[in-house]
């Protein structure tokens, strides 16, 4: 009976059992001895004893005969040794690899999608929890993916990888120039609330006020692929007048050095050659449909990081919260480099001999 106190009436075991469950590390063994030092004492029932052990009282029964029948030795051996590190139970490892594979294209969106996917592909029927365990120990992970445009070429995007130092000696830049290497990009910021992921207490569902106001304003900005130095200016809009505006300010951080700008063919930004360039500007445009090979977009998600879950009433207010984070890019050319972080194109930068890049 549940209500009856437990003996374990094995004195032997008794007598050392103290010593040994203080001496044993954390684990199931320790567990188990737990279960038995407890019964040897003789002052608490087997539904108390299964409870603080977390066990179902079956299990104590079982541990308790193998102590009767082979002492503590018996009791700390496992019939069923569990499943090698990184394999599952319940499943075959050529299944398992072609559930990596399904993570590795990233075609699952959930859990039950994957479960779907065994059930019809190989009779395989689990539960959610099980399949969500086989998945975590595949080393899947739930993250936002970085959208890409229907109409990117990505044969176009590796050659750029391969070829900038190709593009940089076809600008013709005269030997012996003194240049400086930048990626730009603007971004759109305004007065409609950033909606961010945010911490919070587990079991707690987060609440932000968002404002909806269709209010812009747009930053500018160019990080130097060589020295880490970066460059900002805000501007109510994005035009072609606006971007000479950009580029001849850009200008004035050396007004010694040709700049050259790798940056994407928006349908506002002068092309090189233009006779609206300022003198000292030319331009590489990257690939259509490439924001990955422009380190700057990823400087945008971080200020909207800070930025984000918060309500500005006038656009002075939201470029001023903009300011610490640029600030930080402003006085670290460490940070700038370690965002830049593209071997290929510090490579491909320094490809060419006829030119002195500006470091």
């Amino acid at each position: 009976m549940s209500g009856q106190k437990m003996k374990l009436g094995c004195p032997e075991v008794a007598a050392v059992i103290d010593a040994r469950h203080a001496k044993e590390p954390d684990g199931w063994r320790k567990n188990r001895l737990l279960a038995v030092k407890l019964a040897a004492k003789g002052k608490s029932t087997s539904a108390e004893i299964a409870d603080l052990c977390g066990v179902a009282r079956p299990h104590l029964f079982r541990w308790f005969k193998a102590v009767r029948e082979g002492g503590l030795d018996a009791l700390l051996q496992r019939g069923k040794p569990g499943p090698q590190e990184g394999t599952c139970r319940g499943v075959a490892a050529e299944v398992l690899a072609e559930l990596e594979k399904k993570l590795k294209s990233n075609e699952f969106t959930t859990v039950v999608q994957a479960q779907r996917w065994l059930e019809q592909k190989d009779g395989i029927k689990r539960p959610y929890k099980t399949v969500w365990a086989w998945i975590k120990k595949l080393g899947g992970v739930l993250l936002v993916p970085r959208p890409s445009h229907s109409k990117k070429d990505p044969a176009a995007a590796e050659a750029f990888r391969n070829e900038l130092g190709q593009r940089l000696e076809a600008l013709e830049i005269p030997a012996g120039s003194k240049v400086k290497i930048w990626v730009m990009d603007e971004a759109r910021f305004g007065l409609h609330t950033e909606m961010r992921r945010l911490w919070s207490i587990k079991g707690q569902r987060p609440v932000v006020t968002r404002q909806i106001k269709y209010e812009w304003d747009y930053l500018y900005g160019s990080l130097d692929v060589v020295s880490g130095q970066a460059h900002f200016c805000q501007f109510p809009s994005v035009n072609l007048e606006w971007d000479h505006e950009y580029l001849s300010d850009l200008t004035r951080v050396d007004s010694e050095a040709i700049h050259v700008v790798i940056r994407d063919q928006a349908g506002f930004h002068l092309r090189d050659g233009d006779s609206r360039l300022p003198s000292r500007v030319r331009i590489i445009d990257l690939p259509p449909y490439s924001p990955e090979l422009n380190p700057c977009e990823q400087l945008w998600d971080i200020v909207k990081d800070d930025i984000g879950n918060r309500v500005f009433h006038t656009v002075e207010a939201l470029r001023d919260a903009t300011l610490p984070t640029l600030q930080r890019y402003w006085d670290d050319a460490t940070a700038v480099l370690r965002l830049i972080g593209r071997e290929w194109m510090l490579f491909q930068a320094n490809a060419t001999p006829k030119t002195q890049v500006s470091h």
